[in-house]
Formats: C-alpha cells, sequence, structure tokens
C-alpha cells in the first residue's frame, strides 16, 4: 500500500495496451452533437398550442362559490386541484409550456404560494388579452387581499375564468346557429 503522498506521476502511469482499445465503426464519422429531437406530446418543452384547424382550448366553468365552498368541505384538497386545472388551462390557451408555479405542489411552500397566485393573476390577464377581452384581474387582490378574506382567491379567480370561458365559447360558434 502506497503511503500518503507518494502517488505516481507523469510518465510513471503504465501505458495502456492499444489491444483494448477498439476503433469506431466507420458509420459513426465525425463526432458531431445530437441533432435537437422534435417535442412530443406531454414533453414540458413541447407546445402547448392546439395543432392547426383545432378549435381553441376554452377553460371549464365553475360557480365561483360553489367552488368556495367544496374547497371549505375538502379543507383545502380540492383547491389544490383547482388551482392546478386553471394553470394547466391558462398555459393552453396562452400556447405556453406550464412553469413551476403553475402547480398545485406550488400552493403547499407558504409564501411561494403568494408568488404563485399573482403569476396565476398575471397569466390569467394575459389570456383575456390574447383573447380581446377588457376584463383584468388585479394581480395585489389576487395574492393579497382575497387569500386574507376568508380565502376568496378562488372565487376572484373563477369568477375572471368564467368571463374567459364565456368569451372564448362566444367566439367559438358560427354566425346563424
Amino acid at each position: 500500500m502506497a503511503e500518503a503522498g507518494n502517488y505516481p506521476i507523469g510518465s510513471e502511469y503504465p501505458a495502456a495496451s492499444r489491444a483494448d482499445v477498439q476503433p469506431a465503426p466507420a458509420s459513426y464519422g465525425a463526432l458531431v452533437p445530437n441533432p435537437p429531437l422534435p417535442p412530443q406530446p406531454g414533453w414540458a418543452g413541447a407546445p402547448a398550442r392546439p395543432p392547426i384547424g383545432a378549435a381553441a382550448p376554452v377553460p371549464q366553468k365553475q360557480g365561483a362559490w360553489g367552488l368556495w365552498w367544496l374547497c371549505a368541505l375538502t379543507f383545502s384538497i380540492y383547491y389544490l386541484v383547482w388551482y392546478d386545472r386553471i394553470n394547466g388551462e391558462l398555459a393552453a390557451v396562452l400556447g405556453e409550456p406550464r412553469r413551476a408555479n403553475s402547480r398545485w405542489w406550488n400552493q403547499l411552500i407558504p409564501f411561494w404560494a403568494l408568488v404563485g397566485l399573482g403569476a396565476t393573476a398575471k397569466r390569467l390577464n394575459a389570456a383575456h388579452a390574447v383573447v380581446g377581452s377588457p376584463t383584468r384581474v388585479g394581480v395585489f387582490t389576487a395574492w393579497f387581499w382575497a387569500p386574507a378574506w376568508f380565502g376568496s382567491q378562488v372565487r376572484y379567480l373563477q369568477r375572471r375564468v368564467n368571463i374567459l370561458h364565456d368569451v372564448l365559447t362566444s367566439r367559438a360558434t358560427r354566425p346563424g346557429y
């Protein structure tokens, strides 16, 4: 066993046998970086836009007070489901991939949950702007006033999601029907 500090240096290493090294096949060619793979459905980096000619995604409409009571009766378990659902729907409307602050587990982290609510309000504002709706969501109200007033962020945001639903469905119908 070698003593501490007595390690081989430079030319003291034994030479490797060339019989152990195999040449690369000729079909490999020059070393080039791998070409980027096309995005696949379900990948985090895949675009969320619908295919050309497909109907635009429409957020689910839900009663704001019923949602609030459902969240209260399930001890906020349904709140996590709702938060994840509306952020997924907003990502689909905006055609953007989902971010970490749009996932349900974001609401489990105490102060980061308020940042996530603010980001959700911004996404909802962007979705309303994309469809040309004049409705806007107060970011400060969404993350500060509404949660402080008996957990009213679900009612506040769901009402704006319902308006987005109405705008998108009114544009999806054809005139004369």
